[in-house]
């Protein structure tokens, strides 16, 4: 493991869903996450359904036989698979407006923090460090933010990829990000649950001078990755990474 000097760090800056908070419950399947969210806005299919469905998306898409990603980032990217999905539920409405209203439904379902969360944060708010989120998310999600985590990290520090219009791992947004700091990105620290969109994508396109992998799942080391790129399994780990 290699740490950059803490010294050089003074802003760090949050993913959020899987790193700071869960949606529903934290050990629910991605398939099962989805039912619920149908569901939400009125759509009854079993999980089964929802499970044959995305297995006949994803065998499709590694067949060429559509565009799509097998890990959508962008609200387009994630408004196709909702599209996609209710074409292979058979519901009668597969059109933009019904998969903008899931997309932006996900805001508001129940929303919980990781029990090493705010712990962490109360550290990490008595120290001089800027404390900021970038998530790729709706806009309706910004409120859960505030409410949750707003005594630490202020409503001008919170970054949203619906609201600037580009999405992780855009170069663009990471920076955008910082500016909203004003803090140079190579001084910001970006933890996040996913290993290439936030914490490769943080060093190598946002220029951030170290990045954090929070692999709560503890799946194990990676190897091949930038030197200021670590790996954490609690929130708590964290701290060995920045002046406190």
């Amino acid at each position: 493991m290699v740490k950059m000097s803490a010294k050089s760090i003074t802003a760090v800056l949050f993913d959020w869903d899987f790193t700071l908070a869960y949606t529903l419950q934290p050990d629910m399947s991605h398939i099962e996450r989805t039912a619920v969210l149908f569901q939400h806005v009125g759509i009854h299919y079993p999980v089964g359904d929802f499970r044959a469905a995305r297995e006949s998306l994803l065998a499709d898409i590694a067949l060429g036989r559509i565009d799509g990603t097998v890990k959508p980032q962008t609200r387009r990217e994630i408004m196709n698979f909702y599209r996609q999905m209710l074409i292979r539920l058979g519901y009668p409405d597969t059109s933009r407006e019904l998969a903008y209203r899931i997309y932006i439904a996900y805001g508001h379902l129940p929303t919980t923090l990781y029990d090493d969360v705010v712990s962490t944060l109360q550290k990490l708010y008595q120290t001089d460090l800027v404390l900021g989120i970038l998530s790729n998310h709706s806009t309706t999600v910004r409120p859960v933010m505030e409410n949750l985590v707003g005594a630490y990290i202020p409503t001008a520090h919170i970054t949203i990829s619906e609201e600037v219009g580009v999405h992780k791992p855009s170069k663009t947004i990471f920076q955008r990000a910082a500016n909203r700091l004003r803090t140079p990105a190579a001084q910001c620290l970006y933890v996040g649950d996913n290993l290439n969109v936030d914490a490769i994508g943080a060093v190598e396109q946002g220029l951030y001078g170290s990045g954090i992998w929070l692999d709560r799942a503890n799946v194990g080391t990676v190897q091949d990755i930038p030197s200021n790129v670590n790996r954490i399994s609690m929130l708590s780990q964290l701290l060995d990474f920045v002046p406190v």
